[in-house]
């Protein structure tokens, strides 16, 4: 090590910041000088997510996770790792817990960008009413840093996360009911590090009731919600902030069969790709996937996945497609992975608790600190 700590510190940056997350913690620990280029760096963590984000780039086998699990009315965290050449015995080939006390008593995952996950959570007011919150905070669960953001008490909220790669923005967004008899939604973005809190970003007139999935889908550089039959889906644009409505799956990909008021459909992110799954009341679901055609540049639905009700397991929430074609996804308290060439779904049993939400997550240095939020605090441990 002495020999490490005579190089310049360039030198030292260049190094410390090609090693995994997990190493770069540890790193710290041996000395001063490595603390203080982690700790006190400009640089360090946007250095660190850059390279880190090309390696996962060639690295694409391997997926992380964040699992919300909850047992008799207790919230708990958990990160596990998905390697999609070494998963034989299990799904996951590393679980660890995340031991932090949460500034809320209830809440449930917005989204998870770069390493900082965005929560809601539900609030009881003096009366004894339970209402969301909305997007209430942000943390990093590597560096334990989080940030409560300000309270609006609105009803029927939309929420979303995500980051601006070509202005390096992070931007939280909700959308709530001007109240009366109107459709008109209210919508605020937050912007990490701007100093100037919730801004109204304008109206949208739609009827916020009839969504399924309050938690924009992020693709494409915008947040998405769809009514619950999928005929219509709004696109929110995170760089111009305005919204817009996109082409919704065509009919022709939907089962024939099934009467148009016996299904569902949900938004979600596969394979970077904006995903819909139609559950239908048969215990059959299809998952689509809108993709950018190599003729025209425009996008399309593909129907990707069709399941019977007997090959599925439980009614699914898609999280990852990996790149052997294999699909996880969760429901009913499990986690799973469908392998379409076996038609057959192999469970995880995950300590056997009882899971209730899993997003994708990657475990980084970023910090709300050097971001610029002012009143970034560090969370305590749970034990």
């Amino acid at each position: 090590m002495g020999r490490f700590n005579i190089l310049p510190n360039d030198i030292m940056l260049e190094i410390l910041t090609r090693l995994p997350t997990e190493s770069v913690l540890n790193c710290k620990l041996v000395c001063t000088t490595w603390n203080n280029l982690v700790h006190h760096h400009p640089s360090f963590s946007q250095l660190h997510l850059n390279r880190l984000l090309i390696s996962d780039a060639y690295d694409s086998g391997k997926f992380r996770f964040i699992v919300l699990s909850r047992e008799r009315g207790i919230i708990e965290m958990s990160y596990g790792e998905y390697d999609d050449d070494d998963c034989h015995d299990t799904l996951f080939s590393r679980i660890t817990m995340i031991n932090l006390s949460s500034p809320f008593v209830d809440y449930s995952f917005v989204g998870s960008c770069n390493g900082l996950v965005c929560f809601n959570a539900l609030i009881e007011d003096e009366g004894g009413y339970i209402y969301l919150y909305g997007p209430a905070f942000i943390c990093n669960p590597i560096t334990r840093e989080y940030i409560i953001l300000p309270e609006y008490e609105g009803q029927y909220w939309w929420t979303g996360f995500s980051y601006i790669l070509s202005t390096n923005e992070y931007k939280i967004v909700r959308v709530y009911e001007s109240g009366g008899d109107s459709n008109v939604g209210i919508v605020e973005v937050y912007t990490l590090g701007s100093g100037t809190g919730w801004r109204n970003a304008g109206t949208m007139d739609f009827d916020m009731n009839n969504v399924t999935n309050r938690v924009g889908a992020f693709a494409n550089g915008a947040l998405h919600w769809a009514d619950e039959k999928g005929t219509v889906v709004l696109a929110f644009h995170l760089a111009d902030e305005k919204f817009s409505e996109i082409p919704s799956p065509p009919p022709c990909l939907r089962r024939a069969d099934v009467p148009y008021i016996e299904y569902e459909m949900k938004l979600g992110v596969l394979g970077n790709f904006l995903s819909a799954a139609f559950y239908y009341d048969t215990g059959d679901c299809d998952i689509l996937l809108l993709k950018k055609n190599k003729d025209n540049n425009e996008f399309s639905w593909s129907k990707e996945f069709s399941f019977g009700n007997k090959e599925l397991t439980t009614e699914m929430t898609p999280v990852v497609l990996t790149k052997s074609g294999r699909l996880v996804y969760y429901g009913c308290g499990e986690i799973y992975s469908y392998d379409p060439e076996t038609s057959s779904a192999k469970v995880d049993p995950w300590f056997g608790k009882s899971i209730s939400q899993v997003i994708h997550h990657k475990n980084t240095l970023v910090s709300l600190k050097v971001l610029g939020e002012k009143d970034t605090k560090t969370m305590e441990s749970s034990e």
